[in-house]
């Protein structure tokens, strides 16, 4: 009979969002016959999800080892104790993770998310199991970027990159693969009827044309820029609508997403904007949409919005940072805004409004596009194939 390689996962937050999603699509793809998946995460949505999966799951907590600072007279300052802290932390988490490896006979260990890197490696040292990084970040500290590349220097096996802008961080370019994530076109589809009753949910008539921006609400995403560009373009195109899907996370952002929604009544979009919160049924609302907005404003590493969007055959407008670039033909399977400010985001959203065949032809080849490139299928047969290598190595 043949054996089976052990793969532990390795996600260091709970919640379900791009990088878990991904996970999961790992979870779902994996070829049973050659591979038994386990996973380390907090408890949580993840957790309950990969058990539905046919996955054996550890619990366990983790911290945000980055930040080492403190809030002092109300300035932030470098503390040396929380960061002590952290680096114990880190190495108690990385001999728990250890404890496991051996335990379960572990063959590699895969980390699938930032804060889940130094535990994995760490993991991989006490226990002398090879590990593998899988990039979905680009990281706008330099000293985390030199500490990460001085890490993959030292200790990692491979690592796997979204994207050749997230790959550029690292000086060893030999044990890097770019494996592009993939999207379900049968779960990304347009859904006509599911959109119709959604517009009549809104209030909106069916000819309306429609503006998306999906996902955590949080400001390098671009939404300040996305409210802006549609207070401009609201005065030149009134019966134009707009929806915000997704949440704020965190205390601060809660109070970014209060200030775009205080902008939007200000800027008079009134009823013409909805803010639906968290939604499982993405798809549907982006077969509301018309068009599409991806206007993250710092390097996105390759955001799987733009790929759902495509596959839904919508016309995506993007600013042109990090793995983007990567994934849209620009005015052929989408469109790159030059700039990053809400001035330009408005003139392409006009030039979307008035040219409705553009938008047609742009979503048919969108979806062309996905199916062709970025399919799950392909994804993860890519992700197996740097496994087969490194364990034919390391073995």
């Amino acid at each position: 009979m043949k054996r089976k390689f052990k793969i532990l996962y390795i996600n260091h937050a709970s919640r379900i969002s791009g990088a878990e999603r991904c996970m999961l699509r790992i979870l779902d793809d994996i070829d049973r016959n050659s591979f038994e998946p386990f996973l380390v995460c907090p408890e949580g949505d993840l957790a309950s999800e990969a058990q539905t999966r046919d996955t054996t799951v550890f619990r366990m907590p983790f911290v945000d080892y980055q930040s080492n600072r403190s809030n002092i007279r109300g300035r932030s300052v470098p503390n040396p104790f929380v960061a002590l802290g952290h680096a114990c932390w880190l190495l108690s988490i990385g001999r728990r993770i250890a404890k496991i490896i051996r335990q379960s006979y572990i063959d590699m260990v895969h980390a699938n998310t930032l804060l889940a890197r130094i535990p994995s490696q760490l993991g991989g040292i006490f226990s002398k199991t090879p590990v593998i990084w899988h990039i979905r970040d680009i990281l706008p500290s330099r000293l985390w970027r030199a500490l990460y590349n001085s890490a993959a220097n030292s200790g990692i096996s491979g690592i796997i990159s979204v994207s050749d802008a997230c790959r550029s961080q690292f000086s060893d370019q030999s044990k890097i693969w770019t494996v592009h994530d993939g999207i379900s076109s049968d779960v990304f589809r347009e859904r006509p009827e599911e959109a119709s009753a959604l517009r009549t949910i809104f209030g909106w008539g069916q000819q309306e044309v429609v503006f998306g921006i999906f996902g955590r609400i949080t400001e390098w995403k671009g939404h300040r820029e996305f409210i802006e560009a549609a207070i401009e373009i609201n005065r030149r195109f009134p019966e134009t609508r707009w929806l915000v899907v997704g949440e704020a996370w965190s205390e601060q952002e809660r109070n970014f997403e209060k200030e775009l929604r205080a902008e939007a009544v200000k800027g008079g979009l009134g009823e013409r904007l909805i803010f639906t919160g968290f939604r499982n049924d993405v798809n549907n609302l982006m077969s509301t949409c018309d068009v599409v907005v991806v206007p993250s404003i710092l390097p996105d590493p390759f955001p799987n919005t733009v790929l759902e969007g495509m596959s839904c055959s919508r016309a995506v407008l993007a600013f042109p940072v990090g793995g983007i670039p990567e994934a849209i033909e620009d005015g052929v399977s989408g469109r790159l805004v030059p700039e990053n400010t809400a001035s330009s985001l408005a003139s392409a959203m006009a030039e979307m409004i008035k040219d409705p065949v553009l938008r047609h032809k742009i979503g048919i080849n969108a979806r062309r596009r996905v199916i062709e490139n970025f399919n799950p299928a392909k994804t993860q047969r890519s992700i197996e194939q740097v496994y087969h290598l490194i364990l034919k190595n390391e073995i």
